[in-house]
């Protein structure tokens, strides 16, 4: 290994700092620190794609028989190894090696010395970190540093999937911001009359239409509020409808109203009203869509359904940052957050927390024998069960693979072993698999005398009594 740990450590700290770089720009900051740290020519970044494997950046002083971006079997390759036993392998001889000898990398290009470390995103293999020498070996390499290596593409493992979310968090915000655009070209141009009217009432934005249908310039009608404007036996209705929307009774209302104009002009209109909610779901304002009873309503239903896809891009925007993809449930990132404020609220008040940890059991066999799709399906199928055996105030998070932990606020030891077992219980009586499928549960119960002590600490207790849960036959509840 070149240069000395400090120096590996130091240049690991450095990768973990990257900002603003571009996925292959990171990719070439790993690959550059790699052939430095462990002193070896050729280093590669692999992705998988079913059974092939394709480099995605590589770095060489040599020609080397692969292209970034084409694939090539994986088993043709030293990387398959990394890939079947999902850990870290090396070889300080290829040469010598009865299995890598054989592989087609190694008739090739006759490089002797070979590192591969898994790049795992979340539960699955995402690729292969590689590194390889012309020049064998004449010591095995050492733990340590196969130890860094794997720690190497853990974090290049990290900024992939950062990149990834990051890559559909622009996809939903170009989507946002097309929707935006379309609404504000479709409110300049509407035939029909739009205005965005404040909570109380008064005119924030009125369309062209809208200014010619009552009669007034936008600014004359920023001045007013919608009361003023409305024939006065038709008032009563319409507030009615707005106390109604207020309150979360119905989300949006028509009406045949009537206004009066400058003039005196009485004339009837058929009047679309919806509340706009800001990001965090409180209310923003009121959009009125107002225009002659003969008029055609297509547009009318073009503009709410862009309303909706809207609204709807803010729903992915938060479930991306929030909800485990498959199960929908929180994720591991969410239950941090909601963690931090429930363990500062019982220590505020002096109330008992309770952590339970949920493994399906025997979940390798069953995906064995049904496949990964009939494996994500009962995910899905004990998930649901978890919400509906568990509480309204519960927090229930997807903590990885088939693992489940429920957090349960304001709950001591008896009651939060009864929530435990029911969700046991439904999990076992589910009907929905074509197995019946079971669970494992352990209950941590955090109170003040373990005031201070970290969350990852409490976690393990319940993860503890989970696995005693295991020892003990599987299919039951235990408390530590």
């Amino acid at each position: 290994m070149g240069g000395d740990w400090a120096e590996a450590l130091s240049a690991l700290r450095r990768l973990l700092n990257l900002t603003n770089c571009t996925i292959s720009e990171t990719y070439d900051h790993y690959l550059t620190t790699v052939r430095t740290v462990v002193a070896m020519d050729v280093a590669i970044i692999s992705s998988l794609e079913g059974s092939k494997l394709i480099p995605r950046r590589m770095q060489s002083s040599r020609p080397l028989p692969l292209q970034e971006g084409v694939a090539t079997p994986l088993e043709g390759t030293f990387a398959v190894v990394a890939v079947r036993t999902g850990r870290a392998i090396s070889c300080p001889h290829v040469g010598l090696d009865h299995e890598l000898r054989t592989h087609a990398l190694y008739a090739e290009s006759k490089l002797e010395s070979y590192i591969g470390a898994p790049i795992r995103i979340g539960d699955r293999i995402f690729g292969v970190l590689s590194l390889l020498d012309p020049e064998p070996r004449a010591e095995p390499f050492c733990p340590d540093l196969l130890a860094f290596i794997e720690l190497l593409a853990e974090a290049l493992g990290r900024a992939i999937e950062r990149d990834m979310l990051e890559t559909e968090r622009r996809l939903v915000e170009k989507e946002r911001s097309d929707a935006i655009a379309f609404f504000q070209t479709a409110f300049a141009n509407a035939p029909i009359g739009i205005a965005l009217v404040s909570l109380d009432g008064k005119f924030l934005r009125a369309n062209p239409a809208a200014c010619r249908l009552f009669g007034y310039s936008e600014a004359e009608l920023q001045a007013r509020d919608f009361r003023s404007l409305t024939y006065p036996e038709d008032l009563e209705a319409d507030l009615d409808y707005i106390a109604q929307i207020s309150s979360g009774a119905i989300s949006e209302y028509e009406l045949e109203k009537r206004y009066v104009r400058p003039d005196g002009t009485v004339f009837w209109t058929q009047l679309n009203v919806a509340l706009v909610h800001n990001e965090n779901g409180s209310p923003r304002c009121f959009i009125s869509q107002i225009q002659d009873i003969s008029d055609q309503r297509a547009l009318i239903q073009e503009l709410n359904q862009k309303r909706k896809e809207l609204e709807e891009a803010n729903g992915r925007l938060t479930q991306l940052a929030s909800l485990d993809p498959l199960t929908g449930i929180l994720n591991r990132r969410a239950l941090r957050q909601r963690l931090d404020q429930e363990m500062a609220l019982a220590n505020a008040k002096g109330t008992p927390l309770a952590f339970i940890m949920v493994d399906v059991d025997d979940f390798k066999r069953y995906n064995d024998r049904y496949g990964h799709l009939v494996g994500d399906v009962a995910l899905k199928e004990v998930a649901r069960c978890m919400r509906d055996a568990s509480r309204a105030q519960d927090a229930v998070c997807r903590f990885g693979g088939e693992e489940f932990l429920l957090l349960l606020p304001q709950t001591a030891a008896p009651e939060a072993t009864k929530v435990a077992e029911r969700v046991r219980q439904a999990i076992a009586s589910s009907t929905a698999l074509p197995q019946r499928l079971t669970v494992s549960a352990g209950v941590h119960v955090y109170t003040q005398m373990e005031n201070g002590s970290p969350i990852d600490q409490l976690i393990a207790k319940a993860d503890e009594a989970l696995y005693r849960a295991k020892r003990n036959g599987k299919n039951r509840v235990e408390i530590v």
